[in-house]
């Protein structure tokens, strides 16, 4: 027997919602229930960013220095920097990351050189990278591993930002989030699927 030989399912957020409403036992029917539904998903995967590193939201970039500028902000889609080297000639070097206290115990902050330190201060709105030493010229380039925030979910036809690995997860989760406010008598079980299928995909996200 042939097989379908296509690896393109999906699911867009309108289809997420009814999957997890069908979940309830029932389907969405009112607009504000969908905006409910859009606002626990958005929820959900802000949490999902605080338990660990979603592996699909880690990236790359590149920033140039300046003379004698030690910090600069980050965009504020950046949540963290996981490592970075300075890039001089095509060469990458090494730079540790510090704490915010160590950094703030430097002794002599006004050192110029090559910088091999960074720290990262988190803010409400944006982090901030600070640097150690000084940058001494404005050819070099920082660049770094940082974990993005994962996109919102916004209109009904546009898919998640996650790999299908997560859409059980997801599916299950916003069942979840939902029943917390539509049927109570239901929030342990579904609370325990989505834990199952949270621990699965992530333990996958390796």
């Amino acid at each position: 027997m042939a097989t379908s030989d296509t690896y393109t399912f999906n699911l867009d957020v309108d289809s997420i919602i009814q999957e997890a409403s069908e979940y309830l036992g029932g389907e969405v029917t009112l607009g504000h229930e969908v905006e409910s539904a859009k606002r626990s998903m958005n929820l959900m995967l802000t949490d999902w960013q605080n338990r660990n590193i979603n592996l699909w939201t880690v990236a790359t970039t590149a920033v140039s220095l300046t003379v004698s500028v030690t910090s600069f902000d980050l965009d504020s889609s950046n949540l963290d920097v996981l490592n970075a080297v300075l890039r001089r000639d095509n060469k990458d070097l090494g730079m540790t990351r510090i704490s915010m206290e160590e950094y703030l115990q430097i002794n002599n902050k006004g050192q110029v050189g090559r910088p091999s330190q960074f720290a990262l201060r988190r803010g409400r709105d944006k982090p901030s990278i600070h640097i150690y030493p000084i940058p001494e010229n404005s050819t070099d380039q920082l660049v770094y591993h940082y974990v993005r925030r994962i996109d919102d979910a916004d209109t009904l036809v546009n898919t998640t930002d996650m790999p299908f690995r997560f859409y059980p997860c997801m599916v299950a989760g916003l069942a979840y989030y939902i029943a917390m406010k539509r049927t109570p008598d239901r929030i342990q079980m579904l609370k325990t699927v989505y834990e199952e299928e949270f621990q699965r995909a992530s333990d996958e996200d390796e």
